[in-house]
């Protein structure tokens, strides 16, 4: 990181909330010291932080991007216990570790760590975290350090940005760490020699002969897939036969001794049937008179 990069960032909150576009407050002060960024973006600094900027950089000030998100009072990741799942979607969402828990226990915020990014409420399946509103007038919290407005909201900064770069670092070791173990599992998989067994004195297997063989077994299941197909469609032949015969001897019922309403169905049927099956040898009604 450049230095100028580096007093941007010393500017910054450091909530890692990533509302200014970037993907954290490191990011965005390289663009800011790139010239690839304006200095208005950074909701949580509001126009405190933005005048910083412009005097920094020697630019004009610039209305807030987000004077709304800025405006609005601070609040604090808060999660409701009774409801939480215990799944640990927040925990690793927090960027700076300020969430108790583990797999399948109840997970609590610590309030003086929080900085309230917010990017623990998208993932939690349950939508049991809310965000409180506090008194405070900036986040992160000071952790009570003494001194006056800037020197706190500095000493601040920094200790959160020291717990978002542990955690980071925590991050990048496990991966690491990882990536070594299955590296040696490999090479460990690569080196075994196979050892000689009972096994070494069965007879060679022929390949053609096992490509034979799958390709029979393929084709009688085939064959087998095929016959079972027939014999359902047969099946549903015969059940659709009967059911037509069964509706055929009920419209001649209804015509002969039903009311008139069925008489008149019985009719439309008779007549729609004798024309589906004129090109059969299927016995038809006689046409009524």
């Amino acid at each position: 990181m450049s230095t100028l990069a580096h007093r941007i960032e010393s500017l910054l909150p450091q909530t890692q909330c990533r509302e200014c576009g970037f993907n954290g407050c490191t990011p965005y002060a390289e663009a800011l010291a790139a010239g690839m960024a304006t200095i208005n973006l950074c909701p949580p600094g509001g126009e405190t932080v933005m005048r910083e900027l412009a005097a920094l950089l020697h630019t004009s000030p610039l209305p807030l991007a987000q004077a709304n998100k800025a405006a609005a009072p601070k609040a604090l990741a808060m999660i409701d216990e009774t409801a939480c799942i215990g799944c640990t979607a927040c925990i690793k969402a927090c960027p700076v570790d300020a969430i108790l828990g583990a797999t399948k226990q109840m997970h609590s915020v610590i309030a003086d760590e929080c900085t309230g990014c917010g990017l623990c409420l998208p993932p939690c399946p349950v939508d049991c975290i809310v965000m409180q509103p506090v008194a405070d007038a900036w986040l992160p919290r000071s952790r009570q350090l003494a001194g006056d407005a800037p020197s706190e909201r500095a000493a601040a900064a920094a200790h959160a940005r020291e717990r978002y770069q542990r955690r980071n670092r925590r991050l990048a070791r496990l991966a690491a760490e990882r990536q070594a173990y299955l590296a040696a599992r490999r090479t460990a998989v690569g080196n075994t020699a196979p050892t000689a067994s009972r096994d070494d004195h069965k007879p060679k297997l022929d390949p053609a002969a096992l490509i034979a063989q799958a390709m029979a077994r393929a084709q009688s299941q085939q064959t087998q897939r095929s016959t079972t197909a027939n014999r359902q469609d047969f099946q549903q032949q015969q059940l659709e036969r009967a059911r037509q015969q069964a509706r055929y001897r009920n419209a001649q019922r209804d015509l002969q001794y039903g009311n008139t309403a069925e008489q008149a169905a019985a009719l439309a049927f008779l007549r729609q049937y004798k024309a589906e099956h004129s090109n059969t040898n299927t016995e038809h009604p006689p046409e009524p008179a």
